[in-house]
């Protein structure tokens, strides 16, 4: 996994505590601990596996099949506030949806490391809410 810069990485770390204050705010209930942790788990498990299959098909190089998986990425980065990984996959998905794949190989590059700095965040603002209330 690539490492972000600490300022970097503060900068995603506060994006998602940013967002999951809107499901969570000031001290969250026990249910709401739940929610956010399932939140935060499903992200860390599913975003591997579709940011490999979404470079896959960028790779390939055919627009048809990148729309609907980048439009699914863009989703689930969304919801927990990983804004930037969120970004590059709304632009890949309006950019397939146009019919380009462009530069595969530097977004390919791109979509790995904004999952990389995400998944980091992730994994950090989860283990504020593992913690025992």
């Amino acid at each position: 996994m690539e490492t972000a810069t600490p300022p970097e990485h503060e900068a995603r770390v506060a994006e998602v505590r940013a967002r999951l204050a809107e499901f969570a705010e000031g001290d969250p209930s026990p249910a709401e601990r739940a929610l956010v942790l399932r939140l935060l788990r499903s992200f860390t498990a599913k975003t591997p596996g579709a940011v490999d299959l979404l470079a896959r098909l960028l790779e390939a190089g055919d627009p048809g099949p990148v729309s609907d998986p980048a439009h699914s990425l863009k989703g689930s980065a969304a919801n927990i506030g990983a804004i930037r990984l969120a970004d590059l996959c709304a632009t890949v998905e309006d950019q397939a949806r146009a019919g380009i794949v462009a530069d595969p190989g530097r977004t390919v590059e791109r979509l790995h490391a904004e999952a990389d700095g995400a998944l980091l965040a992730v994994q950090a603002v989860t283990a504020r809410y593992e913690e025992p209330v």
